[in-house]
């Protein structure tokens, strides 16, 4: 090689090396700045590179004018070596680019033959087996496998008991691993990592009218026993469920008003999907059944027909009536509440979705309420403050509570959503409001027939007046027993007895000083001056002499207890 071709070779020690994968190659070193071309040119390059490499010692090595660089100077030679750094970076990019699709092939060949990360099959973690290991991992380890069916109110768990594996190994792993959409590896990778991978593919929809594919089940798979035994948890399960929408059941306690979340508790599963959707699972070895993924195909639909939003628009309809929130008073004692609660046993769902106000269930409460009130007539029982048990029945003293305009109270505080105290009718009152067979009397005259003796009690239990009497004869004059009232006091009047049919005139006719009747008008208190005074002093004198039912008292006993009653004090007149 000559001279000339071996200077060429040398490297421009000016310019910077370029090079790729620690390669570098050779680069014609750059002209002088005032070029000349021809043979002239060419012997002055043997004696600038002898100086280039042998610099005096100590010194820095001259340059000649042509080799002189300004910052506002740049010659041809600075042009060359900004454009000279373009093509390293284009070359970079190749290589990136070449990795990654490397990579991603090296990626398509692997997930072409082992499973994705967390993925398992019958609750064995097969994450990047091939089909072969997988299948040993999965009949090795088979009775791991359990299969639940639930959503937020039923929950069933399927664990085989069988002896010989219900899990076909190989073919499992040759199902998943031929769903691995190799192609497609970065992003099922991503997901993957991203927690447990269920054994197959879902989908955003499960189409119930499907074949089921148990192709990856062995032979000892009982399909018949797990369908009756997953058949016979739902049957218990819906046991407790009408099927219907109804008041009771659509009414939350919590929000206090109907919802549908409520009323759809009653709906019951729909037996033949939810197995159906089990077996779907079951085909591709899942661990989990979310049956609320088959959405309203899980539920047989409430009466069959409503769907949410009529159930939405009766639940809106019915709690129109909830509105009400009033105290049922009694004599100004509470006596009951009607709110919400109660208002829901008297909606109607005749028609589902359109409810109404059953006035017929209101009026049965409003009897049923009065009955409970009533005492007029009935037993009553007390101890007498001298430690006497008594018990009477009878008279016209107590509650009567009108029911019909009691409901119909209701029923408009229904309507019209009324607060407050609702003040209960009534045709007849006590002294105060007890439960059903207590005294409902404060003061009262306590008439002893057996003793022939009256005590007036007052309101604390100290006798204000007591006297014996004579009381009417036994059989039909006998005097009435019961719970009565003072009806008048005015004091003197006569006592007429009924006509004699023989004569046409009263049996009697009787002046008195003092009259306090209290069965109506008929049989009261009143003085007898034409009584034996020693009469009244035995207990049974009213055999012989008693009265016509009337309280036989002396004059002055009459006129004590004329000065100390007014109408309407109790009396109660027992045995």
């Amino acid at each position: 090689m000559s001279q000339i071709d071996r200077s060429s070779m040398i490297p421009d020690p000016q310019q910077p090396s370029r090079h790729t994968g620690g390669v570098q190659s050779p680069r014609p070193i750059a002209p002088a700045h005032t070029q000349q071309h021809g043979p002239a040119n060419a012997s002055q390059r043997p004696n600038q590179r002898q100086y280039q490499q042998h610099p005096a010692h100590g010194a820095a090595p001259k340059q000649g004018p042509s080799h002189a660089r300004t910052a506002n100077n740049r010659g041809p030679a600075d042009k060359r070596n900004n454009k000279s750094s373009k093509p390293g970076g284009k070359t970079a990019l190749f290589v990136v680019l070449g990795l990654v699709a490397i990579v991603y092939i090296v990626g398509v060949v692997a997930f072409s033959q082992v499973a994705y990360p967390n993925t398992t099959i019958a609750g064995v973690d097969i994450s990047l087996s091939n089909a072969s290991s997988a299948a040993t991992k999965v009949n090795s380890a088979w009775k791991h496998y359990k299969l639940t069916v639930s959503d937020d109110n039923f929950s069933w768990t399927y664990q085989p008991e069988s002896d010989e594996p219900i899990v076909d190994g190989e073919e499992a792993a040759h199902e998943i691993i031929s769903k691995n959409e190799p192609l497609l590896w970065p992003s099922r990778l991503i997901a993957s990592l991203g927690g447990k991978t269920d054994s197959a593919t879902k989908k955003a929809s499960v189409d119930l009218d499907q074949d089921v594919d148990l192709s990856m089940l062995s032979d000892a798979f009982d399909q018949k026993q797990f369908e009756e035994d997953l058949g016979s948890a739902i049957d218990e399960f819906n046991e407790g469920r009408s099927g219907t929408f109804e008041a009771a059941s659509s009414y939350d306690e919590k929000a206090g008003k109907f919802t549908v979340e409520k009323a759809r508790s009653n709906e019951k599963i729909n037996r033949e999907h939810v197995i159906k959707y089990a077996e779907i699972e079951l085909a591709s070895l899942a661990e989990n059944v979310d049956i609320t993924k088959i959405g309203n195909d899980a539920y047989e639909p409430l009466n069959g027909t409503l769907t949410n939003d009529q159930i939405q628009a009766a639940c809106d309809a019915a709690n129109n009536f909830l509105g009400v929130n009033v105290t049922l008073k009694l004599n100004g004692n509470d006596a009951g509440k009607v709110d919400g609660s109660s208002v829901l046993q008297w909606i109607s769902f005749a028609d589902p979705a359109n409810p109404t106000l059953d006035t017929s269930q209101i009026s049965s409460w409003a009897a049923e309420l009065a009955n409970g009130f009533n005492t007029v007539g009935t037993t009553r029982w007390w101890t007498r403050a001298d430690g006497k048990e008594c018990a009477v029945e009878g008279g016209d003293f107590g509650w009567s509570i009108d029911s019909d305009t009691l409901a119909k109270q209701v029923e408009d505080a229904i309507n019209n959503k009324q607060t407050g105290d609702i003040e209960i009718s009534y045709s007849k009152k006590a002294d105060t409001f007890t439960a059903k067979g207590e005294p409902d009397w404060k003061a009262y005259i306590d008439v002893d027939l057996s003793e022939q003796h009256a005590r007036y009690y007052d309101e604390n239990g100290n006798i204000v007046w007591e006297a014996n009497f004579i009381s009417g004869k036994p059989g039909e004059d006998a005097t009435p027993e019961g719970v009565w009232q003072i009806n008048s006091n005015d004091g003197a009047s006569k006592l007429i007895g009924a006509k004699d049919p023989a004569t046409g005139k009263p049996k009697y006719e009787s002046p008195v000083s003092y009259w306090m009747p209290f069965e109506g008008n008929m049989v009261g208190f009143h003085d007898a001056t034409w009584q034996n005074d020693s009469s009244f002093d035995s207990a049974e004198s009213y055999k012989w002499c008693g009265s016509h039912g009337c309280i036989n008292l002396r004059l002055a006993d009459a006129k004590a207890l004329h000065d100390c009653i007014s109408v309407g004090l109790c009396v109660v007149v027992h045995s």
